[in-house]
């Protein structure tokens, strides 16, 4: 028969302004311009084709698609949790 095991859970500790500036994530000016100027050229952007097109990781361009979306370059077309998909405004 199996043994049932206590599962000993720590309370999760806030973290730390260094720990929660490793998470942090920041997009470059300079991005953010190339970007201005490339996005109305697409059809569509999800956070995947986005890091793959500038070399990102996925929360950067995930970021970036937001900033984007702030300045009023893309609109969200379908909201999704993992890969939301931003179209351009025209």
């Amino acid at each position: 028969m199996a043994k049932n095991k206590k599962q000993t859970s720590q309370p999760q500790k806030a973290r730390s302004i260094t720990e929660q500036a490793m998470y942090n994530v920041a997009v470059p000016a300079e991005l953010v311009k190339r970007a201005e100027k490339e996005f109305p050229k697409e059809s569509y952007w999800t956070p995947f084709k986005v890091a793959h097109k500038y070399n990102l990781t996925l929360s950067s361009a995930r970021k970036l698609l937001k900033i984007m979306e702030e300045n009023g370059v893309v609109a969200l077309y379908t909201p999704n949790r993992r890969s939301p998909v931003y179209v351009p405004k025209k």
